[in-house]
């Protein structure tokens, strides 16, 4: 093993400056074993699963031991695909208990009950080409101040709220982007006993009511910062004026905000 003279802090603050320079990092790990503690910490600062390879098997392989697994350092953990994550995968993926952004794609009809709760410290939470049955999920993050909700698929099933679960603070941004089956979750979100406290709010509507853009902004008038609407029917987009008075009588804190056909 190589000897050095400098500091371990010192060494710590090299290895620091090498945090998006993951080809170096690796190298470093080779290095020495005093190194890996800390360039596991930039190497495994961002965790994407994908059904597309063995992913999830080879990490599963890699780290038997959840003691001596690098999942503790993973801030962004990106999770997309229905055979990642399964009911039988509780107990390895809750290792990543450090997370603060979460992102899940193209889940389907996945059940989510293995990610409740998964990391107490997310912050930001995005879900994109999955069923709208995300109301729990959302409500197991109580320090959750971004959403990003984009291309739901519409379902019929009714998911029944979970009474242990909080309210999240929803006080950051909101952003939706969808081609239908949004509007079930946005209703249950309105609902959510602590409100809704968005400062910031970019949404993309297609097929939506636009009754349902002025009941978001009327819920988040007292703390809301900017606004950025694109509204898209499939007919003319005759109604922008209406939808337009209706937005500025909402918002109480006068703020930037853009509306867009």
């Amino acid at each position: 093993m190589m000897s050095s003279s400098l500091p371990p802090e010192t060494l710590d603050l090299i290895i620091d400056l090498l945090h998006d320079e993951p080809t170096t990092l690796k190298s470093c790990c080779v290095v020495s074993k005093s190194w890996v503690p800390r360039t596991r910490r930039h190497l495994f600062a961002r965790v994407e699963f994908y059904d597309s390879g063995p992913h999830a098997e080879l990490w599963k392989k890699t780290f038997p031991d959840s003691s001596n697994s690098p999942a503790h350092h993973t801030h962004t953990l990106s999770i997309s695909g229905t055979s990642v994550i399964t009911a039988a995968d509780t107990a390895w993926i809750r290792t990543f208990h450090n997370v603060v952004h979460l992102k899940l794609s193209r889940m389907g009809r996945t059940s989510f009950i293995p990610l409740y709760g998964l990391s107490p410290t997310v912050r930001s939470l995005t879900l994109t080409c999955t069923t709208c049955n995300v109301f729990n999920l959302i409500c197991s993050f109580p320090l959750l101040e971004d959403l990003a909700l984009g291309t739901f698929f519409p379902t019929s099933d009714v998911e029944a709220r979970n009474t242990h679960l909080a309210s999240p603070n929803l006080t950051g941004t909101l952003d939706l982007s969808t081609l239908g089956g949004i509007r079930l979750i946005t209703r249950r979100l309105l609902d959510l006993p602590g409100g809704l406290r968005f400062s910031k709010i970019n949404a993309v509507f297609f097929n939506e009511n636009p009754k349902l853009l002025t009941d978001l902004v009327s819920s988040c008038s007292d703390t809301l910062e900017s606004l950025t609407i694109s509204y898209r029917p499939q007919r003319a987009f005759s109604s922008t004026p209406v939808i337009s008075q209706h937005l500025t009588a909402a918002c109480r804190h006068s703020h930037v905000w853009s509306a867009s056909a």
